[in-house]
């Protein structure tokens, strides 16, 4: 493997620069570098800051950004000036301050690494003007990647018989951000979550024909459930398949399906509840 970094995209966000790079790497799959240009610094020198990520890594990233990102729009009134959240993520080979607040209404997150084995030297930080629009882009550049760097398998767990999808660390996980999914008495929800042939249409098909043929096959009373719980019209079928979508959560990471609007909740995130 390379021990150089090479140079993969480049972000404007809110007149901010940041440069991403990558190297492959035989156990994470891929390490990502991410930096920050000031070029209108003290004396016209350009100032790099930067952190550094796994691909494992990334995508946890992305999963609290995401939480951030709806902490922001639920947060009325906002505070002109003022602190929102703070949290610290623990990891393998480094350890991540998020630091998001206000400054005259507008989002501002500060993302410190601790010196760990994946930096030397103090610590390495980068500075997020809009938290929405850097999850979408490194989402997307993570999901690119991943697909290039880790392979997918099907395991099956022995005590339950469920085939889950993995890739890297993490399993597939089916949801609808848009109804409850699944909801249903017939099938057991382990199976509607992690079935290996719906998340490849989902992942590479994307025809909605398809995804509707293989649950009307292989889930019969699928759709019959979902009328009766929700009072849905039979007409209304397609705002599922349309909608269904991949989240990859990590293995023993616990999680919920919420019943309503089928979003999907970490243990880590505000709204998750134990009785």
């Amino acid at each position: 493997m390379s021990p150089y970094f090479t140079f993969f995209r480049k972000l404007t966000i809110r007149s901010k620069d940041f440069s991403i790079y990558c190297k492959p790497d035989a156990h994470h799959g891929a390490i990502l570098k991410i930096t920050q240009t000031n070029a209108g610094a003290p004396g016209g020198k350009t100032v790099v800051n930067k952190i550094y990520a796994t691909l494992d890594v990334a995508t946890e990233l992305c999963e609290r950004l995401n939480a951030l990102e709806q902490l922001y729009r639920e947060s009325h009134p906002l505070p002109r000036n003022g602190r929102l959240h703070f949290e610290e993520i623990v990891e393998q080979d480094s350890t991540y301050k998020l630091d998001f607040s206000v400054k005259e209404y507008r989002q501002n997150l500060e993302m410190t690494q601790s010196k760990k084995i994946l930096t030397r030297g103090p610590c390495d930080s980068i500075n997020i003007p809009d938290v929405g629009e850097f999850r979408r882009e490194l989402l997307q550049l993570v999901e690119e990647l991943s697909n290039n760097y880790l392979t997918l398998k099907i395991e099956t767990a022995d005590h339950s018989g469920f085939s889950k999808v993995i890739r890297g660390n993490r399993v597939a996980v089916i949801y609808c951000p848009v109804r409850p999914w699944p909801w249903t008495r017939s099938y057991p929800t382990e199976v509607l979550l992690f079935d290996p042939i719906l998340v490849e249409l989902i992942l590479f098909d994307r025809d909605v024909k398809k995804i509707r043929e293989h649950c009307d096959r292989t889930y019969p009373d699928l759709m019959v459930d979902a009328y009766v719980d929700m009072n849905y019209d039979h007409n209304e079928w397609n705002i599922f398949y349309e909608n269904l979508k991949i989240r990859w959560i990590r293995r023993g990471q616990q999680f919920r399906i919420n019943e309503h609007l089928g979003t999907l909740s970490l243990k880590h995130e505000d709204h998750w509840f134990t009785a």
